[in-house]
């Protein structure tokens, strides 16, 4: 157990600045979730295990301006791990919101005010994301992985321009790929409904299409998301055991 000195104080602030600065891009430790006063005692609580029990190295700074930096590359470090892995929950969540607004559900927010302006689709979304992650054993792994870092790279060590974009793309793209793909069955079953309704409104023109549209789509939406959900939750699943490990690349340098 080290010794607590200034030096060691000064280090534990910056294990929870990275800590910290994580937990609040994570959607599973958000605001949709904690309170911030929970999340601050969840950091100070992480930090303080990381600090007493990992392989965390004291620093000692000559001047202020360098601790100050190093505050700074914290923080960002933090921010830039923990968006790294809201990319993947994101991505999910548009997949919602896309399903969401063809079927025309996006009328549904007017009548919660109240609320997130969120549809319910994405909300569900996000919600069988985080189901899954935590099933998954990611939150455990994300966080060990994060203690693992300071091995690598050290309180106050992280520069900012050490980060290879193209990693960085690459899990950008990935992420947002799977939420195209999750709404893929949906959108291809009512761009299909929609093209047998402008077929019907060319021949029969005494039918009105307008009125029977939403019905329809919605029926049609709720069928074929209701016949994919087992399909969609495979995918997810594999695509975040993937993902997981990509993030765990990135986190430890």
């Amino acid at each position: 157990m080290p010794a607590f000195d200034i030096d060691a104080i000064l280090t534990l602030l910056l294990v929870y600045l990275r800590i910290l600065s994580f937990l609040f891009m994570v959607p599973i430790f958000g605001k949709e979730f904690l309170p911030a006063n929970i999340k601050l005692y969840l950091a100070m609580a992480l930090s303080l295990s990381v600090f007493l029990f990992g392989d965390v190295k004291i620093v000692k700074f000559e001047n202020t301006s360098l601790y100050l930096l190093a505050m700074v590359n914290e923080i960002i470090f933090g921010f830039v791990a923990g968006l790294i892995v809201r990319f993947i929950f994101d991505a999910i969540y548009i997949g919602g919101e896309i399903i969401a607004t063809s079927m025309g559900l996006g009328f549904l927010m007017m009548f919660l005010p109240q609320q997130p302006q969120v549809t319910v689709l994405a909300g569900f979304s996000l919600v069988m994301a985080t189901a899954l992650f935590l099933s998954l054993g990611g939150a455990e792994i994300i966080l060990i992985a994060l203690a693992d870092s300071f091995s690598n790279i050290g309180p106050g060590a992280f520069n900012i321009f050490s980060l290879n974009p193209d990693v960085f793309l690459t899990l950008f793209y990935e992420s947002f790929t799977l939420g195209v793909k999750l709404s893929l069955p949906v959108l291809v079953a009512l761009l299909l409904t929609n093209i047998i309704l402008a077929v019907i409104n060319r021949f029969i023109p005494q039918v009105n299409v307008f009125m029977v549209g939403l019905p329809i789509q919605l029926m049609v939406g709720f069928f074929i998301l209701v016949l994919s959900l087992p399909v969609i939750g495979i995918v997810m699943a594999s695509h975040m055991k993937e993902y997981i490990f990509d993030v765990i690349g990135f986190i430890r340098g």
